[in-house]
């Protein structure tokens, strides 16, 4: 009797959380379907985001103008995003972008640039989506009241593992207006891997207000007139790197605490020098590299140091911390740049023990450690 019982309570509660997990795909649904059946879609998102790498959330607010496409993915749909820096203008073909703190323009086939670029078109097929996929996990949070307005909560799990000793994770929540079945909050949070292997995160937050629906005098947004006075940017010459084989340069830096790099410290030695950047998430997941890397050659006669250019000595000392970095930073003037020419960041230069240049490497990307170790262990 007492495992009947206790049969019939599991039973009703995997039926409890299928009705649940139903009625939150019904109201992501509703919504879905009501942005995608508008003739056209105007409102204000107030975007925030925020890289695992950095300190403070980045804020824009963007007026946005839509045109969603009925039953067809988001890219098919068309948008006007106009934010504080950037506008970009997707006319169902092509996507154009607007700078405003220079005054140029580019012109690509990609309708998603970047997270300003997640429209309600988007959110509305990424609603669809999770909302009709068995392997994600629904719930519903308490509803919201505000000014008897009913809100409802729900949060999606689409990911949820632990990943050499990581956890990753895609989640989202959206707090949808019951009444109107538009959504006044979006909170996106991921934690994985990049395409370059490295471990980061993202939140992104969408706070919508100012909504208008089916508007008569809607813009066409078919096509984008570019300003007279805007230009395509000019391209920049490759950097040409320090060859191969010529002694390097001494190092005009500066340690954490102010105190000058002595290069007599590196002589005899093979140094691998990492340009890098704060902000860069490539940067990150070089700082990875190079975590494993000191512990690989920790024993013999290599020596890693990271150069930033730009960063203050504070700034770096908290982009250490957070990401455990093991081997020593220093700081410097913008020319050494001159004295060691690179392109973007991060980029690396290896000096063997004779205190020449040995390999340089432009940016970081998946072979690049395997690279290093096969060209570190060549110069011990």
């Amino acid at each position: 009797m007492k495992r009947a019982f206790q049969k019939f309570l599991f039973m009703l509660s995997v039926l409890f959380l299928l009705v649940v997990a139903q009625t939150e795909a019904q109201i992501l649904l509703k919504s879905s379907s009501k942005i995608n059946s508008s003739k056209n879609l105007s409102y204000t998102d107030v975007v925030e985001t925020k890289f695992s790498f950095q300190d403070q959330f980045y804020g824009d607010t963007i007026k946005s103008k839509l045109i969603p496409a009925e039953e067809k993915k988001h890219e098919s749909g068309k948008y006007d995003l106009d934010g504080k820096n950037v506008k970009y203008a997707f006319d169902g073909i092509k996507l154009v972008t607007l700078n405003y703190s220079d005054s140029t323009y580019s012109v690509q086939k990609e309708a998603i640039s970047g997270q300003d670029t997640r429209t309600l078109i988007y959110w509305s097929d990424k609603m669809k989506k999770v909302s009709g996929s068995s392997k994600n996990k629904a719930f519903s949070i308490t509803d919201t009241v505000i000014n008897a307005n009913t809100y409802a909560n729900v949060e999606v799990i689409e990911k949820d593992t632990i990943d050499n000793n990581q956890h990753h994770y895609i989640i989202s929540k959206f707090i949808i207006d019951k009444k109107s079945l538009l959504p006044i909050k979006i909170i996106s949070m991921f934690k994985g891997k990049a395409n370059d292997g490295s471990d980061f995160g993202l939140i992104e937050i969408h706070n919508y207000n100012e909504y208008k629906i089916n508007q008569t005098n809607f813009p066409d947004l078919s096509s984008t007139i570019i300003p007279n006075y805007f230009r395509s940017p000019k391209k920049r010459e490759p950097v040409k790197f320090l060859e191969n084989g010529l002694l390097a340069p001494q190092l005009n830096a500066v340690d954490l605490k102010g105190l000058k790099l002595d290069n007599e410290t590196l002589k005899g030695k093979v140094v691998l020098i990492n340009f890098s950047l704060i902000g860069c998430p490539h940067c990150v997941g070089a700082a990875q590299m190079l975590n494993r890397l000191h512990e690989k050659f920790k024993d013999r006669n290599l020596k890693i140091i990271n150069i930033y250019p730009i960063d203050t000595g504070e700034i770096v000392a908290l982009f250490d911390r957070r990401e455990n970095v093991s081997s020593p930073s220093f700081t410097a003037n913008r020319s050494v740049q001159k004295t060691y020419p690179f392109d973007g960041y991060p980029s690396f230069y290896l000096i063997d023990s004779q205190g020449k240049i040995a390999q340089s490497y432009n940016g970081y990307y998946k072979e690049l450690e395997a690279e290093l170790e096969k060209k570190i262990a060549a110069s011990l």
